[in-house]
């Protein structure tokens, strides 16, 4: 990007991101209107903010180097601390990020009473997830964000004591960026260039999680063999398993904060990035026609068995967090199907076909009419789905 360009979308940006900040009143009555928000909503959106930082430490993803540069410029032992910058810049940001939006929902819904606890939590949870993220992984690491959730139950002084201590001896582990070895940094390269490539491209579903080897012996075999595919391909996703919790507590979170904004458009856009993940098994198929040809069904057949199990996993997920506090209602279920429908949809379109671009000259300005027709395959069914929702007696 030229800088120009990047001065121009850091202004853009700047102006964006501030609008709460000197448009306080019109943001308020655009997100929460005139309904009542209750006094720990900034605490809420505090702790799910630090919850997703946390979480994405943990994915290590500044693990990661060139061929070359382990080739040829390794020798001078500069590798762990470029690695450990990298890790403290992306944990920096992720952390900052929870941060803004703390102190937006306090202008727009107030702050707590006292700024101690707060900000030592911010402290405590930052360090604890910077010593996490520069150690080994461990089974179960991913799901210690969710005890973000206890400060809201318990006194705050108690968890942070807590948090403290278990991060007082990680900051002294030995550090991962030291131990890392070639091959897994190829390895982490070379995936990360796939995901560069595929957002290049537009090929957004090249994205979705890959499948882990499931412990089933003859899975496809014997009969329905439709249904044990996407039973095997969801199984080889579990470690996505996470995603749905946190999008949970997001939406709750986003309830308590912007009440205003009914139950219908909460689990239906949560259940349809929570239920992407486990589309990969049947986006798959439609991305690479030679995957299709091997599984012998139809594409109705293949759909339907799709649409019904995700539609049994998005009931389950909005039945939690209905039992969380979002109001029930019709609408909020029919949004839950919809968004099954819609990930189904989104995930079984062919391959992008740039040469049917359709170029359309609108103000001055071309719009690749067809290309945007490709992309909006899925969340197209999704909005009209949730306008329809919303339209439903309570």
């Amino acid at each position: 990007m030229k800088r120009p360009d990047l001065v121009l979308a850091l202004v853009i940006a700047v102006g964006l991101l501030g609008s709460p900040f000197y448009n306080t009143e019109l943001v308020r009555g655009q997100l929460i209107g005139s309904a009542p928000v209750g006094a720990s909503g900034s605490l809420l959106v505090l702790c799910t903010g630090l919850a997703l930082a946390w979480r994405a430490t943990l994915r290590r993803g500044y693990l990661w180097a060139h061929p070359a540069t382990l080739t040829w410029n390794d020798f001078n032992g500069q590798r762990p601390a470029a690695l450990t910058q990298r890790l403290v810049l992306d944990w920096a940001a992720r952390f900052a990020t929870a941060g803004y939006f703390f102190a937006v929902s306090g202008m727009l819904i107030g702050f707590p009473s006292s700024f101690a606890g707060p900000i030592a939590l911010v402290v405590v949870i930052a360090a604890l997830a910077l010593a996490l993220g520069r150690r080994r992984p461990f089974p179960g690491e991913s799901l210690l964000p969710l005890t973000l959730a206890l400060p809201l139950i318990v006194p705050l002084w108690t968890y942070l004591v807590a948090a403290a201590l278990a991060a007082v001896p990680l900051a002294w582990s030995a550090s991962l960026p030291h131990m890392v070895t070639r091959p897994t940094l190829i390895r982490h390269h070379a995936e990360r260039m796939v995901r560069r490539t595929s957002a290049a491209f537009l090929d957004v579903w090249a994205l979705l999680p890959a499948g882990r080897p499931v412990p089933w012996r003859n899975a496809l075999a014997s009969r329905f063999v439709v249904t044990r595919y996407v039973l095997t391909g969801v199984l080889a996703r579990r470690a996505a398993l996470g995603l749905p919790v946190f999008l949970a507590l997001a939406v709750v979170a986003t309830h308590a904060t912007f009440p205003a904004l009914t139950s219908v458009w909460l689990i239906g856009i949560g259940g349809y990035l929570g239920l992407l993940p486990f589309t990969a098994p049947i986006a798959q198929l439609h991305r690479v026609p030679g995957l299709r040809r091997w599984l012998d069904a139809s594409d109705l057949h293949l759909h339907s068995v799709t649409c019904a199990f995700l539609c049994v996993l998005a009931l389950a997920w909005t039945g939690i967090v209905l039992l969380l506090g979002i109001p029930a209602t019709i609408g909020a279920v029919v949004a839950a199907l919809v968004a099954a429908l819609a990930a189904v949809r989104s995930v079984t379109r062919g391959p992008l076909d740039f040469s049917s671009m359709g170029l359309v000259l609108y103000e001055g300005v071309l719009i690749p009419a067809g290309l945007v027709r490709q992309l909006v395959r899925g969340p197209d069914l999704l909005l009209t789905g949730l306008i329809a929702a919303s339209l439903l007696p309570v």
